[in-house]
């Protein structure tokens, strides 16, 4: 793969496909859509509007905002003229807000709408470096009349001036961005102190989804439903490095309340959850089953646990007997494929969950009804993902094998260390955390694991969570609360068992 920026491969694209299916989102019931050549519209009158605001390269583009196409375009916008995008969780407090912007020394501000701008705006007398905060959807915002406020509208327009006055300046600022320049500031939940800014750049993004381009299969016709927030990596690790480098579309929901109504509606051909989504999924199906008929309620029982024997077997590489065979057949026409179609799984070839361990029923339950889930594995500071299963090879508690570009090993003490071209920058302004982190070249995680005698990673939990019973017995407490959580009727559990 060439060493380029994202906002390269997005030249790329518009440039070999501008008529190509880039971005969709659904407004008011209808779907609309960017053509890639579209696309390139918006990121370069962003771009450019930047530019007339006096935003230059290494200045940051703070973003709040759930998934939209003029994020994207903002992020990538960003980048083109040297600066960093840093996306912030746009459920945070207040505190969390303020805290992020202003380590992150942004100074613009992209908001979707007066939800937070009004946020932004109760914080100003907090966030002395910002100085121009813009809103995507106009709503509500007439009679605001503060001086740091500008609707995208506006930036886009200055930004389509100033690309009149100096043609060509935008692949000018394009053609100077390094694939080792900063591309993304993600900040960490913060679990184990205040939250440290993960510097990742184009060179970390791209060997990520080169490592996963090594293993699986993508093409420019897949779509995929981007409803995660933005501010987390397995967001834009899909969302804005994927699909810019496969060059597939990318679809927005038109609420985060609409999301798996969406969700049947495109029937995207990959998709990553982590796993309490999963686990929301199992538990929505089996209360419906509770209260369907009492036919539905029959086969769904009778034939779940031959799906779920037959995808043991398959996983163990075990022979299926003649009856395990016509049942899972059976299950396929009776249950399974409704049951995928309902769901909007129809014609999905990944499904993905990642960001802590999944339990072993959930995981069983989708490849019982035939949807191909995975375990994937990475933290913020390898790029997003950096262990993937294989297809045909996939072990129930694993999260599979390491990517062909990275090496993966544990230390004496049991912790996972990574060494490849997707590890991170730094944390910024943190260098005495970097140095802490990245060692000897080694990425330190701070999880758990061991490798079984095939090679595959078992993550057992984080290191620091890892506790132990009175006779000094180790034992996750997370494996065992998502045992519990498999339950229809438990939503949530914690396991209290240190020293005891």
């Amino acid at each position: 793969m060439p060493a380029m920026t994202l906002p390269q491969f997005l030249l790329k694209n518009a440039r070999e496909h501008p008529g190509a299916s880039a971005l969709r989102e659904k407004e008011k019931g209808i779907w609309q859509e960017w053509s890639w050549a579209d696309y390139l519209a918006h990121v370069r009158a962003i771009a450019l509007g930047l530019v007339s605001l006096g935003f230059r390269r290494d200045d940051k583009l703070a973003l709040l905002s759930d998934n939209r196409p003029q994020v994207y375009a903002a992020m990538v916008a960003a980048q083109a003229v040297g600066g960093v995008p840093v996306p912030v969780y746009q459920d945070s407090i207040a505190r969390e807000i303020q805290y992020v912007i202003d380590h992150a020394d942004a100074k613009v501000v992209f908001t979707e709408d007066q939800e937070q701008v009004d946020k932004i705006l109760d914080l100003k007398g907090s966030l002395k470096k910002v100085e121009r905060v813009i809103y995507e959807d106009p709503k509500g915002l007439r009679h605001y009349r503060d001086l740091l406020l500008m609707s995208l509208e506006q930036l886009e327009e200055r930004g389509r001036k100033l690309d009149a006055e100096r043609p060509g300046l935008f692949e000018e600022l394009v053609g100077a961005t390094r694939p080792e320049d900063v591309a993304l500031i993600c900040y960490t939940s913060g679990t184990t102190g205040v939250p440290k800014g993960a510097m990742i750049s184009h060179a970390n993004l791209v060997s990520a989804i080169e490592g996963i381009l090594q293993i699986e299969h993508y093409d420019r016709t897949d779509q995929m439903l981007a409803y995660l927030p933005p501010a987390w990596i397995g967001d834009t690790f899909w969302s804005l490095a994927g699909s810019l480098i496969v060059g597939c579309t990318v679809n927005c929901p038109e609420r985060p309340e609409t999301v798996l109504e969406n969700l049947r509606e495109i029937g995207p051909h990959f998709l990553v959850a982590p796993p309490r989504i999963w686990e929301n999924v199992v538990s929505t199906v089996q209360v419906k089953m509770a209260d369907a008929s009492w036919v539905k309620r029959y086969l769904y029982r009778w034939l779940m646990p031959a799906g779920e024997e037959a995808a043991r077997r398959t996983m163990e590489k075990r022979p299926l007997s003649l009856r395990l065979r016509l049942l899972r057949a059976l299950g396929e026409f009776l249950v399974f494929a409704p049951l995928r179609d309902h769901l909007g799984f129809g014609r999905t070839r990944y499904a993905y969950s990642g960001g802590a361990p999944l339990g072993p029923e959930v995981f069983l339950f989708f490849r019982a009804i035939g949807i191909n889930l995975k375990q994937v594995y990475g933290q913020t500071e390898a790029g997003g993902v950096s262990c993937v299963q294989r297809d045909g090879d996939i072990k129930l508690g694993t999260v599979g094998k390491p990517f062909p570009n990275t090496e993966v090993r544990l230390t004496e003490t049991g912790e996972v260390i990574s060494r490849s071209p997707c590890v991170f920058v730094g944390y910024y302004k943190n260098p005495e955390a970097t140095a802490a982190t990245i060692r000897d070249g080694w990425l330190h995680s701070g999880d758990a694991a061991l490798f079984d005698q095939d090679g595959h990673l078992v993550v057992i939990d984080r290191a620091k969570d890892v506790t132990a019973l009175a006779n000094g017995t180790k034992f996750a407490p997370q494996y065992i609360e998502n045992k519990l959580k498999f339950s229809a009727y438990v939503k949530e559990a914690v396991v209290v068992g240190q020293d005891r």
